[in-house]
């Protein structure tokens, strides 16, 4: 008799530290609302809480790029923005000059304004971003046209930046001096035209600039098609923006799945848990205060 009643207590024992584990368990998963503490908690869940992180991680790299990508778009964007407003006004101010009724006076006011432009030209080309010069390819400490007078000495390089935007996905994110100012390719130089046109009017030839109005038209479409063309690469890095926020949304209520707890049935289980181990520890009491003369 005496085994066999400390044999049933110490199973009664056992019982009572396996519920006394539990209840400790749940009352944790009710204050943190987090089931999954450590893989013994459900062992088939470790294997897709760790995919869902490592995706969540690569998710908000690829989103710091993107951003990244977005700014120094932006930032070009407004730059060309400039530009392709400078180019409609040197227009406007040849075909002003073709205004016969002009006195020379006149023409000296326009000269001093197409040299204001062509100044501006300049500033728009060694435009600097946090230290950076925009267009002088990976030479961003470099100016890429330090001399106003020679407008073929261009001292960045001919590299584009590219930054990934997605798996297998890269876009590039600047343009050179030489594409855009120049004309690299069999385009138009800005910065010469300008030049050129300064001079026509310094010289009082109107006419000579007016010449030169195929050439400035020619220089907005391709100030326009670079900016296009970079305007695109911009909407890309938007639309991957948002794949990029959507699956890193549904990584992160994946991975809240396995590991966050239905707080209702958390509270539920620490309830229940509590009143089963009242229940051993009532039945243990009960069986410890038997003795041989209860079966006299």
């Amino acid at each position: 008799m005496k085994t066999t009643l400390t044999a049933t207590y110490r199973t009664l024992q056992s019982r009572i530290n396996r519920s006394s584990a539990r209840l400790q368990q749940y009352q944790q998963i009710a204050a943190s609302g987090i089931k999954l503490n450590k893989p013994s908690d459900d062992p088939s869940a470790v294997a897709p809480v760790i995919s869902a992180a490592s995706q969540i991680r690569s998710g908000e790299r690829f989103a710091s790029t993107i951003a990244s990508a977005g700014l120094q778009l932006d930032n070009l964007d407004s730059t060309m923005d400039q530009l392709e407003n400078l180019m409609v006004r040197a227009r406007e101010l040849v075909l002003a000059t073709g205004n016969g009724s002009l006195a020379e006076g006149d023409i000296d006011a326009y000269a001093q304004q197409m040299s204001s432009l062509k100044q501006e030209l300049y500033d728009i080309a060694n435009t600097r971003i946090e230290g950076k010069y925009l267009f002088s390819g990976y030479s961003t400490d470099t100016m890429p046209f330090p001399d106003a007078g020679a407008p073929d000495n261009y001292q960045g390089d001919a590299n584009h930046m590219e930054l990934q935007i997605g798996p297998g996905q890269k876009i590039v994110t600047n343009l050179t001096g030489a594409e855009l100012f120049q004309g690299d390719g069999g385009g138009t130089n800005l910065l010469a035209l300008l030049g050129d046109l300064e001079q026509n009017l310094i010289g009082n030839d109107p006419q000579a600039a007016l010449a030169r109005l195929s050439d400035l038209e020619a220089g907005a479409d391709q100030v326009r098609g670079l900016r296009g063309k970079m305007g695109i690469a911009a909407s890309r890095a938007e639309e991957a923006g948002v794949r990029m926020q959507e699956f890193t949304d549904s990584m992160e209520a994946r991975l809240a799945s396995y590991r966050e707890a239905d707080i209702v049935e958390a509270y539920s289980n620490l309830a229940q848990q509590e009143q089963a181990l009242q229940a051993a520890l009532s039945v243990t009491a009960k069986v410890s205060q038997l003795s041989i003369l209860d079966y006299l």
